[in-house]
């Protein structure tokens, strides 16, 4: 499947919570979106990034994969919900770049020791996506293949590696912070 249609895909769906959503057991793409009112609550606002036609009021946070590799026999589903709604940041990048951008706003506490960022808690980021955040899934076979161009093309502000958003080098300096805050950087 080329990369234009994986957009169109991702643009057609409907943005549901993660409680609502049902993404696909199957490999492909997923997009985080944030309601737009709620931008303001990252220490560092994030850009409203719309793409129409998703429904006016949800801004484009991050586009992920799942699997990343061939080897691999994780899925879209699988990932959203052990990873990405109720996971740890150390295992997701959206949710760490999401909690390295809402420390203060949420009180975030970063847990020293160990080989990856984690958190003493993780609830009111848990909570804060639930509340704030929606997603959109489109399967596709062998989504590492078209990864680079569907970043490329949806461009969202909270991808590092393979985006191009100008706030992505915001993201990646907090992000940084927050490593240090654990001790890992």
């Amino acid at each position: 499947m080329e990369a234009a249609e994986i957009v169109t895909r991702l643009l057609a769906g409907r943005v549901l919570s993660p409680a609502q959503a049902q993404p696909p057991s199957s490999p492909g793409f997923y997009a985080w979106w944030c309601s737009s009112d709620r931008l303001k609550d990252a220490d560092l606002p994030i850009p409203r990034e719309e793409r129409p036609p998703v429904q006016s009021g949800w801004s484009l946070l991050y586009v992920g994969i799942s699997p990343n590799n061939p080897n691999s026999r994780r899925n879209i589903a699988v990932r959203l919900a052990k990873d990405h709604t109720r996971g740890r940041i150390g295992s997701s990048t959206f949710r760490q770049s999401v909690a390295a951008l809402l420390m203060e706003r949420l009180t975030l506490q970063p847990l020293k020791g160990g080989d990856r960022s984690r958190l003493v808690s993780e609830e009111p980021l848990s909570r804060w996506i639930e509340a704030s955040c929606g997603v959109t899934s489109a399967p596709a076979e062998r989504p590492w293949e078209s990864e680079a161009d569907v970043i490329r093309l949806l461009n969202p502000p909270l991808n590092i590696s393979k985006g191009t958003h100008p706030f992505r080098q915001d993201v990646r300096a907090r992000r940084t912070m927050l490593r240090q805050a654990c001790g890992v950087a």
